[in-house]
C-alpha cells in the first residue's frame, strides 16, 4: 500500500498489521517441512511466507530459484536433509511469526527494530500525530517519508522543493534499518531520498539506531539545509545524450531491464538535457503503480545519488 496520510493514521495502520505479530526462539531439530510453503514448528503447523522462504533458503544454501522450481516433495526432500545438517552445529533460530504464519527466520544475532518501535522513537522526538506522511508498507517494508513544509525552497520560478527525512526499515530482512535525507518537488510530486555523511544505515544487530534517535535526525536536518546548492548545479549541467547518460548510470547503480524502461519512459514524457532532466526521470519513475515498494526506493535513492554526485 501506498499512500499520502497523517502521521496518527500511519501509527494506526502499523498497530493493526502487528496485531498478531510474535517472535519466539525455536530449536532447530523441531522444524519439518511439508514443502517450501508449509512446515512442522514446535508441533504445529506453518505457512511459510515469502520473506522467510527466501531467508530459509539462504541459510541453508539451497538456492530460492530451484526450490521454486521444484514439486513439494522434493523442495520437502531437501529442506529437511539441510535442516537436519544444521540442527548438528546450531541449536535454535529466532522466528517471527504472523498468527500461523512464519514470517522470518534469523540467527540469534539478530536484533529486532520494529515499525512501532521506531514510530514511538518519532512520537518521542515531537512529530506531531497530524504530520503529513507519504509512506509505502506491506508485509515485508515499511518506508515513510516525512516533508517539513517549513523549510521548502525555490530552485526556478514556481518549482518548490520540500526538505524532510526519509525511514526505511524492514523487519523481515529485506533491508536494513535507514534513515535519509527526503526532498519533495511539489510541482510533480517527485521524492528523492539522498544519503548523508553521518552514519544513516544500520543493521539489525544493534539498537544503535533507536539510541542514537535524536541525533541522528538533527545531523540529516542540518545537512539537507545545504543541499539547494546542488540542485541549481543540477540544472546547470547540460547533458548532450540523456539516454545514454540514464543507461551509464542504470549500469553503475545496478538496475534490471524493467526498472531501465520504465526510468528512459519517464524521461521521454518530460524531456529534458540536464543533470536535473535525469534526476526526475528516476524520481518519476519510482512513482509507478507497476514497481514495488522496494524498487520505487530504490530509484529514489538512485536520484539522491546521482543528486549528490554533481559539480560545477
Amino acid at each position: 500500500m501506498r499512500a499520502i496520510d497523517t502521521f496518527e493514521s500511519l501509527i494506526q495502520k502499523v498497530h493493526e498489521m502487528s496485531a498478531n505479530y510474535y517472535d519466539e526462539t525455536i530449536e532447530v531439530k523441531d522444524i519439518e517441512f511439508e514443502s517450501l510453503y508449509t512446515a512442522w514448528i514446535g508441533g504445529n503447523r506453518f505457512t511459510v511466507l515469502p520473506s522467510a522462504q527466501r531467508l530459509l533458503a539462504n541459510k541453508l544454501r539451497v538456492p530460492y530459484s530451484y526450490l521454486c522450481r521444484c514439486p513439494g516433495e522434493l523442495q520437502a526432500k531437501n529442506l529437511n536433509y539441510w535442516i537436519r545438517r544444521e540442527a548438528k552445529k546450531r541449536d535454535t533460530f529466532f522466528c517471527r511469526f504472523d498468527g500461523a504464519k512464519l514470517r522470518a527466520v534469523f540467527t540469534s544475532r539478530y536484533t529486532a527494530i520494529d515499525n512501532m518501535e521506531i514510530l514511538s522513537k518519532m512520537l518521542e522526538s515531537g512529530f506531531s500525530p497530524n504530520r503529513e506522511v507519504h509512506y509505502s508498507i506491506d508485509d515485508e517494508l515499511l518506508i515513510m517519508k516525512v516533508p517539513d513544509y517549513s523549510r521548502s525552497f525555490e530552485i526556478e520560478a514556481d518549482d518548490r522543493i520540500v526538505p524532510g527525512i526519509s525511514i526505511a526499515n524492514s523487519e523481515v530482512g529485506i533491508l536494513a534499518f535507514t534513515i535519509e535525507a527526503y526532498f519533495y518537488r511539489l510541482v510533480c510530486s517527485n521524492g528523492l531520498v539522498s544519503m548523508t555523511s553521518a552514519q544513516s544505515k544500520f543493521k539489525h544487530v544493534s539498537r544503535k539506531a533507536l539510541t542514537q534517535f535524536p541525533s541522528l535526525l538533527d545531523g540529516i536536518v542540518k545537512e539537507s539545509e545545504t543541499a539547494q546548492e546542488k540542485f541549481t548545479i543540477s540544472i546547470e549541467s547540460r547533458v548532450e545524450d540523456p539516454i545514454s547518460t540514464i543507461r551509464s548510470f542504470a549500469k553503475q547503480f545496478h538496475i534490471n531491464r524493467n526498472e531501465l524502461e520504465t526510468v528512459e519512459q519517464a524521461w521521454e514524457l518530460d524531456p529534458g538535457y540536464t543533470m536535473w532532466s535525469i534526476i526526475n526521470a528516476f524520481t518519476s519513475a519510482a512513482k509507478l503503480s507497476t514497481l514495488t515498494a522496494e524498487q520505487s526506493y530504490k530509484l529514489e535513492r538512485i536520484g539522491g545519488m546521482i543528486l549528490s554526485m554533481v559539480k560545477h
